[in-house]
């Protein structure tokens, strides 16, 4: 996969990239758009240029699986360009 790179606004309201990448990874079980589980962040970081986070799927009966999410992150605040954040995820090594 490759870089996503977004402006402050288009982080907005979030302050920080982990702040940013936290709220990315967690969400509601939602059965009106077909997501029977949710997402939560138990922990994260971001240290030496990656986000890591641990990360528990649930759904209404409870937890289910717990996970690492790493991202790389490059955050230049004052960019010439305006994209100051930007992430990169990848695929599952796991299948």
């Amino acid at each position: 996969m490759g870089w996503l790179f977004m402006s402050r606004g288009g982080m907005a309201p979030f302050a920080t990239p982990k702040v940013y990448l936290d709220n990315q990874c967690t969400y509601p079980p939602d059965p009106d758009k077909g997501r029977t589980t949710g997402l939560r962040v138990l922990k994260s970081t971001v240290r030496s240029g990656a986000y890591y986070a641990a990360c528990q799927s649930y759904d209404p009966e409870g937890p289910r699986e717990t996970f690492a999410i790493i991202c790389l992150v490059k955050w230049n605040p004052g960019a010439r360009s305006g994209e100051e954040f930007g992430y990169k995820d990848s695929a599952p090594l796991w299948r």
